[in-house]
C-alpha cells in the first residue's frame, strides 16, 4: 500500500507545486503607447478571459475549455502620453495593429515563463515531500512541464476570441456593455461628426447676426457673451463645437454646471487638453460623476478654475457655486439629500458673511441650484440631462441640459438626446452686470440639423412693487 501511494503522491505534489508557481509568478507586464498592463494565467474551474479596467469593471468570455484563467489588467496610463496621442490623432488602425502585436509578444513571454514556472513548481512540489534524489526531482520537475504544457496547448487549440460577442460584465460596465461598441466606432463617429458640429457653429454664428437685426435687443459696447455647458460627458465632438463658438463668437468666458467625466478615472482626465486649448476663462462646479482625482487635475489647468463652496469674480461676473456633494467620493452615485442641506447651509452662511450679491449661481444638481432662485438673478444648473429654462421670482434658471448628448449613456437609449448649449448676453451697466437675453443651442445628434430659442429678460432685474 506504502509502494502504491508514493507513485501517487510523487504526481499529486509535483501538479500542485506547478500550479501554485504558475498561478503566483506567471504574469508579463506591457504597454501600448500611454497603457500600461499585465498578462497573467491562473487555475480555474472554468476557461476564459478577463479584462480588468480599474475602477471600471470586468468583461469576461468563456472563452476556451481548459481550466485556466486569462486575465488582462489596465494598470496604469500615462496621462502625458494619452494626452500626446490625443492631440496627434493617432489613427484607430495603428492603435489596433500595436495592441495585437504588444498582446502577442506578451502572450509569447508568458507562455514561456509559464513552462519554466512548471519544472521549477514541480521541483518545489518534491521538495515538500521531502524528495531528495536527483532523479525524482527531475521527475517531479517533468510532471509539472507536462501538466502546464497540456493546459497551456489545450488553451490554444480551444481558443474562441469571437465569444467577446457576447460577453459578461462586472461592476460598472454591468451597466454599460454599449462601452465595447463605443470604443469601436468613436474614432470614426466624434472625428466626423465633430466636424459637422465645427461647421454648424459656423453657420450659427450668420444666423445670430441675422436674428440680432430683427431683435429689439442691440449688443452694448460693454457685452460679455458666457456659455453654459453642461454635462458633456467625454464627448470629443462637444468640445470641438465649444472651441468653434468661443473663437467666432468672441466668448468671453465658459461656465460648466459639471458632469465633465463618466467614471472619474484618469484616462478621462486627458480632456483637460482641450480646455486648455479654447484659451478664454472656464469655470466649473464638480457634478456627481467628477472624483477627487478628476478634481484635482482639473486644477492643474492654467484658465480653468473649479468652483466649490466659493465666490469668485471673472471678467466682471461675480459668480458662485456649489459642486456635487458626491464629488467628493470615487463612486458617481447620486448625493443623497442630507447631504444637499449640509452644502447649502454652509453656503448662505459664507454668503452672509461675505455680504457678496453674485450676479450667477452654478450647481450640477437642480434640486440644490433651486433652492436660491429669488436671491441670485441667474441660477444654472444640469444633471437632467434636460435643457429647461424658468423666471420666478426674479430669478432666471437654466438648465443647459446635456453639452455632450449624455457623452456613452446615449448608446444606451433609442431616444434623441441632442446636444444643448446655452448662450448668456450679459451687458455691463452702472447699475452692474445685466443678463439680457439668452441663446439655447440644440443640436440633433441624428438628423445633423439645429435649433435656436431666444429668451429675453426685461423684467429680471426691475424692483418688485
Amino acid at each position: 500500500m506504502k509502494k502504491y501511494s508514493h507513485y501517487l503522491l510523487i504526481p499529486l505534489f509535483a501538479v500542485i507545486g506547478a500550479l501554485v508557481f504558475v498561478n503566483l509568478f506567471a504574469r508579463v507586464d506591457f504597454s501600448i503607447q500611454a497603457l500600461h498592463a499585465s498578462l497573467s494565467i491562473h487555475p480555474s474551474s472554468s476557461g476564459g478571459t478577463e479584462l480588468h479596467v480599474k475602477p471600471v469593471g470586468v468583461v469576461k468570455a468563456h472563452t476556451h475549455r481548459t481550466p485556466v484563467n486569462i486575465d488582462i489588467s489596465l494598470e496604469n496610463i500615462d496621462l502625458d502620453g494619452l494626452k500626446e496621442i490625443l492631440t496627434e490623432g493617432t489613427k484607430q488602425d495603428e492603435l489596433i495593429d500595436e495592441a495585437r502585436m504588444e498582446v502577442v509578444r506578451a502572450m509569447k513571454k508568458l507562455v514561456w515563463l509559464s513552462i519554466i514556472l512548471s519544472f521549477c513548481g514541480g521541483v518545489f512540489g518534491l521538495i515538500i515531500l521531502q524528495r531528495r534524489s536527483v532523479k525524482e526531482l527531475l521527475l517531479g520537475g517533468l510532471i509539472g512541464f507536462l501538466t502546464v504544457s497540456f493546459l497551456l496547448f489545450g488553451t490554444y487549440k480551444t481558443y474562441d476570441i469571437q465569444r467577446f460577442q457576447s460577453p459578461e460584465y462586472e461592476g460598472m460596465l454591468k451597466a454599460a456593455p454599449w462601452m465595447i461598441n463605443l470604443v469601436q466606432e468613436s474614432f470614426i463617429t466624434v472625428d466626423t461628426w465633430g466636424r459637422q458640429m465645427e461647421g454648424i457653429a459656423t453657420n450659427l454664428y450668420g444666423l445670430f447676426r441675422r436674428v440680432e437685426s430683427l431683435q429689439a435687443v442691440a449688443p452694448g459696447d460693454g457685452q460679455l457673451k458666457v456659455l453654459h455647458v453642461s454635462d458633456i460627458h467625454n464627448n470629443p465632438a462637444a468640445f470641438d463645437f465649444i472651441g468653434q463658438v468661443v473663437k467666432t463668437f468672441g466668448i468671453n468666458l465658459v461656465v460648466d454646471s459639471g458632469d465633465l467625466s463618466d467614471f472619474g478615472t484618469p484616462l478621462e482626465a486627458a480632456f483637460t487638453e482641450k480646455i486648455k486649448d479654447l484659451e478664454v476663462p472656464y469655470v466649473i462646479v464638480p457634478g456627481n460623476h467628477e472624483t477627487p482625482f478628476i478634481t484635482e487635475e482639473l486644477k492643474k489647468t492654467p484658465n480653468l478654475t473649479v468652483l466649490d463652496g466659493e465666490i469668485i469674480t471673472v471678467q466682471g461676473l461675480v459668480i458662485a457655486g456649489i459642486g456635487d456633494p458626491a464629488s467628493k467620493r470615487n463612486e458617481s452615485d447620486p448625493s443623497r439629500p442630507e447631504e444637499h442641506d449640509v452644502a447649502v447651509e454652509k453656503f448662505y452662511s459664507l454668503l452672509e458673511r461675505s455680504g457678496t450679491s453674485p450676479d450667477i449661481f452654478v450647481a450640477h444638481a437642480p434640486i440644490i441650484a433651486v433652492r436660491f432662485w429669488g436671491q441670485i438673478p441667474v441660477v444654472l444648473s444640469g444633471h437632467t440631462h434636460r435643457y429647461k429654462i424658468q423666471t420666478r421670482q426674479k430669478s432666471v434658471f437654466i438648465n443647459a441640459g446635456t453639452s455632450g448628448a449624455s457623452g456613452m449613456g446615449a448608446l444606451k437609449t433609442k431616444e434623441e438626446i441632442p446636444y444643448t448649449f446655452v448662450l448668456l448676453h450679459f451687458d455691463r451697466t452702472e447699475d452692474g452686470v445685466r443678463l439680457k437675453y439668452s441663446d439655447t443651442i440644440s443640436i440633433s445628434n441624428q438628423q445633423s440639423g439645429y435649433s435656436l430659442d431666444r429668451r429675453v429678460y426685461p423684467n429680471l432685474y426691475k424692483p418688485q412693487e
